[in-house]
């Protein structure tokens, strides 16, 4: 195989040095740069057990898309790296990396992970990687709060969730205890509506990727009705309009809200003493679902890919190591970023084991965490070329429908959009 190199300019966006030169290395690896030293040290580990030497060269997070791009355009490919499944299917239909059909024990690592995550790292029915991290967007609530409500249990539907935010409300515990992430961009309103109208039974399209919000008693439409009625009633806050992920922990942290959406691993922060006044009160419960479905929620994750250009057969021993299992038949590296930093992770495994179970329980709830899991929707319309373009006016539009505005011709006129976009490509 030829080896692959990394130009000096590259080398000087990138801000790190290669511990050895790439002619030297076996097994290049590139990423976002964190925990570069925990990084590193995985690597002297493979090493150790594989006799493959194996570098790690990240370009910076804001511009690791633009620069990994460039990087295959202009040859300079790596042999593993790291993808988000936003832009999989760009990478794959580019053949910029490969899947990961027919290579040694990939069955048995796909046996070990739920199907909404093998779905987000699939393009036209193809697994292109293992995870890096992964997991889903949970339900939580604050237990201090319920129990002064005199609510004995969570949730189990969303016209559950209204009636023990009205009962907060009316007891004067809150004044709005819902708080949920509706603001105009790509990580806040469709988000939401996705995990909601999951839970009504409900998709955005079905798997021809043709619209289905905008037709009569959609999962989409109750959902909207749902939002709106809470916004009109003031048991969601109104400052969810302007939320988005990452924001609306602080409402859970100071104690102003009693329920929200977050994604899995935010609960560490909320459960920190020295983040958070309601550390330890914090409980993670199943999203909750309606007549037409128990539950329903998002997944994410991030990859380990192979390149088009890498020998297949060192870099799969790679991919392995980070994402599958070592040498020793464990979970080693994803145990390492549960255990260290409280990052999300799917292998089955992994939930039975001692020490993450014993270090994820003080802040969620693992059986639940895995559960959840099961209910994780299929969002394979997000990974065609258009869905951004579309995404982006749909924002205003859901946003419109939530204060009040007529939904059928704001839907149709979605429906249309998509219509036209998808006929264009």
């Amino acid at each position: 195989m030829m080896k692959k190199w990394l130009t000096i300019a590259a080398l000087a966006l990138v801000g790190w040095a290669a511990p050895m030169s790439a002619q030297d290395t076996d097994v290049e690896l590139t990423g976002w740069p964190y925990q570069v030293d925990v990084v590193r040290e995985n690597l002297e580990r493979f090493t150790s057990q594989s006799g493959l030497s194996a570098t790690y060269n990240p370009f910076p997070s804001n511009e690791y898309h633009t620069k990994m791009v460039s990087s295959f355009a202009s040859g300079t490919n790596f042999d593993v790296v790291y993808v988000r499944d936003s832009f999989l299917a760009e990478w794959a239909a580019a053949g910029w990396i490969i899947p990961l059909t027919g290579l040694p024990g990939v069955d048995d690592y796909m046996a070990d992970l739920p199907q909404g995550i093998i779905e987000q790292m699939s393009f036209e029915g193809e697994v292109y990687g293992l995870p890096y991290y992964s997991g889903n967007s949970v339900f939580v609530y604050n237990d201090r709060l319920m129990k002064q409500a005199g609510i004995s249990s969570p949730p189990k539907t969303w016209n559950d969730l209204r009636s023990q935010a009205q009962t907060m409300k009316d007891k004067g515990i809150l004044p709005k205890p819902v708080v949920i992430g509706l603001a105009a961009n790509e990580n806040s309103i469709l988000r939401t509506l996705e995990i909601v109208s999951a839970g009504f039974g409900g998709k955005f399209f079905n798997d021809k990727l043709e619209p289905v919000f905008q037709e009569p008693n959609s999962g989409v439409r109750k959902a909207l009705a749902w939002i709106a009625d809470g916004i009109k009633s003031g048991w969601i806050n109104e400052a969810s309009l302007n939320q988005g992920d990452g924001e609306i922990d602080q409402f859970m942290r100071s104690g102003t809200a009693a329920f929200t959406l977050v994604t899995d691993y935010e609960m560490k922060v909320l459960n920190d003493s020295e983040q958070s006044n309601e550390a330890g009160n914090i409980k993670n419960a199943l999203v909750p679902g309606s007549a037409d479905a128990t539950s329903g929620t998002i997944g994410y994750v991030r990859l380990y890919s192979i390149t088009s250009e890498a020998d297949k057969e060192k870099a799969w021993k790679l991919v392995q190591f980070l994402g599958g299992k070592d040498a020793t038949g464990a979970y080693y590296v994803p145990k390492r970023w549960a255990l260290e930093f409280g990052l999300g992770f799917s292998p089955a495994p992994l939930y039975k084991d001692a020490d993450v179970r014993n270090s994820i329980s003080g802040w969620i709830d693992p059986d639940l965490l895995q559960e959840q899991a099961k209910y994780a929707i299929n969002r394979g319309y997000r990974f065609v070329p258009y869905f951004s373009d579309w995404e982006t006016e749909a924002w205003g539009g859901f946003q419109e429908i939530i204060g009040g505005a007529d939904a059928d011709s704001i839907l149709e006129e979605l429906a249309e959009n998509w219509n036209e976009l998808q006929s264009e490509y």
